[in-house]
């Protein structure tokens, strides 16, 4: 159906009095945080919202839209790219929480009915004795979904639910507080049933003279604690706190068995002033170390707090990352006892993004799916269920995902970033999202976000790399990405696809020859797309032109094909033409030019 058509003649627009109403109810809307947090949904209410005062009902168009409110290239094809659909459909659902909460008590209702982008103004009252007014039909939706009632009908029902709106926002923020791991009891609830890996850290003992004090090891302690807290898909508990002190616990056997570490640690003083930090893992399941190592050179007095630093700052790197002793040895336990548990069906997704040939069963989204349905607060499970969708669409050969799709992955990133606001997981899941989804300004500050919950997570910050370079940020996002590596994060075939595609942006020759062995190896679409930017920057044509030719071969709908992962991959104007303008000289659109259909 065409969301283009044009709207059908409607009513004239507002004019003096009522249009300064509605200008002034605009205003008040994109001052809530929603829209301050989304430039980009307030240039989209302000544009049909505009359009509409000026009569200019009929240019409501999906192209319109895209083209002067989203800054899409007057290329843009709104038959291929879903983002005004996408974006409508957030921004509906921003009016919504912005009626029930914040502007419960606005005197006028600016609403976008389902079907079309044309807004209605409505002054909040009960609705007429009479036969209700019906608005002028619109254009249909992507979807054949009945229009729903009208803003005028709706508006008791919101009044009536304004405040309770306000105390369930409430209570979700609350919420969003508790089911980090290690809050209250209800997030320990949550974990209980999820079944997440519990880490317990134990006070630090000193040994010989020269040690630290008792107070100097308790503030180890705490901070070891605290930076372990920032990570997710683990329960943090404080020395004592977790009932599995004797014997094997009951909690490491059976069905739904969950895996408890220690953390424990010595501290020896040493003639020369210093003093070692000996520091241990033990599983408690089974009593064995799993992973042990001594920091040397500790320095206490004015330099204590940067041995501190980076005592806090390698152990967590170590054993707390995404592939880190703990997370890796915890996933491969859920997998084996107890893989239909909530943490062995994320244990399955993450296998499959990362290609591990226990994750080969399935991509685990049917399983995170029901996760999530049955646990609604586990925003950890939202993450990781938008993180698998989207990775299985990059890595399909027909990368390009419908409208209800794309909404289906933000809906779950967005949910879970809202639910754990502290997660930077969540955070960096979102990022990710919204890059696909053609939301580049949007995915940089929550990217930026990411990287400031947790700065000791070199996996997120590796992610957010790949982030920057697609939106823009080139230099920043590589160095980030280099960096990131350097310090421990594990190198995936998305990263070397962002790494290709930064050389390429840069004309950086050393940079390409070094990707194009690692591009030639991995079969995802997206890397070979990498390759042939690399080998144009080495100006090996025909090695590039039969990439390009691979390319087309992949894609069942060609070089249109092509044309769209890069605008998904590359959503910032500018770099998306460098790379189609390459992809040109190397025979992109040849089977145009042959007036040959589509291969698939």
């Amino acid at each position: 159906m065409d969301l283009d058509a044009p709207a059908p003649a409607e009513a004239a627009p507002p004019g003096g009095n009522q249009a300064i109403l509605v200008r002034a109810a605009l205003e008040r809307v994109l001052a809530a945080p929603d829209f301050i947090a989304s430039p980009r949904l307030a240039a989209f209410l302000r544009f049909v919202v505009e359009a509409t005062l000026e009569g200019r009902a009929d240019e409501i168009k999906g192209y319109t839209i895209a083209v002067e409110a989203l800054g899409r290239p007057p290329s843009f094809d709104p038959q291929s790219d879903p983002i005004v659909r996408v974006e409508a459909t957030r921004l509906r659902r921003a009016l919504e929480r912005y009626y029930t909460t914040v502007g419960a008590e606005d005197p006028l209702v600016i609403d976008i009915p389902k079907g079309g982008y044309v807004p209605l103004f409505q002054p909040r009252a009960e609705a007429p004795a009479g036969p209700e007014p019906q608005p002028a039909p619109a254009a249909p939706d992507a979807t054949d979904a009945p229009r729903p009632t009208p803003v005028w009908q709706r508006t008791g029902m919101r009044l009536a639910a304004a405040a309770a709106g306000v105390v369930l926002l409430a209570g979700l923020a609350l919420l969003a507080v508790q089911i980090n791991p290690f809050g209250s009891d209800r997030g320990t609830a949550l974990a209980d049933r999820i079944r997440l890996p519990v880490v317990e850290v134990r006070p630090f003992e000193a040994a010989g003279p020269g040690a630290p004090a008792e107070a100097e090891l308790r503030a180890i302690e705490e901070q070891m604690r605290d930076a372990f807290a920032r990570f997710d898909f683990v329960e943090v508990k404080a020395a004592g706190a977790t009932p599995h002190e004797t014997g094997v616990p009951e909690i490491c056997s059976g069905p739904q068995s969950r895996s408890v570490f220690a953390l424990a640690g010595l501290a020896e003083g040493r003639a020369d002033g210093t003093f070692s930090l000996v520091t241990r893992v033990t599983d408690r399941c089974d009593g064995s170390i799993i992973w042990s190592a001594s920091l040397d050179g500790l320095a206490q007095g004015s330099a204590l707090a940067d041995s501190e630093r980076r005592a806090v700052r390698d152990v967590a790197t170590a054993i707390m990352e995404s592939y880190g002793v703990i997370p890796v040895r915890a996933r491969a336990q859920a997998l084996a006892k107890a893989p239909d548990s909530g943490f062995g069906c994320i244990a399955a997704a993450v296998a499959y993004v990362r290609g591990d040939p226990q994750g080969q069963r399935g991509n685990g989204t049917a399983c995170l799916v029901q996760l999530t349905r049955r646990e609604r607060d586990f925003a950890l499970g939202y993450a990781v269920r938008a993180t698998a969708q989207l990775y299985a669409t990059l890595h399909d050969d027909t990368p390009n995902p419908t409208a209800e799709e794309m909404e289906e992955f933000l809906d779950a990133a967005e949910r879970a970033a809202e639910l754990a606001p502290a997660s930077a997981y969540a955070a960096r899941t979102l990022a990710l999202v919204q890059l696909f989804a053609g939301e580049p300004d949007d995915a940089v500050a929550t990217a930026e976000k990411a990287l400031k919950l947790n700065p000791l997570d070199f996996d997120v910050a590796a992610t957010v790399a790949t982030v920057f370079i697609g939106a823009g940020r080139v230099e920043e996002g590589e160095a980030l990405l280099l960096r990131a590596r350097r310090e421990g994060a594990v190198r995936t075939n998305h990263q070397d696809t962002f790494l290709g595609m930064a050389a390429f942006m840069r004309n950086d020759v050393l940079a390409a020859q070094a990707m194009v062995p690692q591009l030639t190896l991995h079969s995802a679409i997206e890397s070979k797309l990498a390759l042939a930017l690399c080998l144009h920057t080495l100006g090996r044509a025909s090695s590039e032109r039969e990439v390009v030719g691979a390319l087309l071969h992949r894609m069942p709908d060609g070089a249109e094909g092509v044309r769209r992962l890069v605008h998904r991959l590359l959503p910032a104007p500018a770099l998306a033409d460098k790379a189609l303008a390459a992809l040109e000289t190397a025979g992109l659109s040849r089977e145009a030019v042959a007036g040959k259909p589509p291969r698939g």
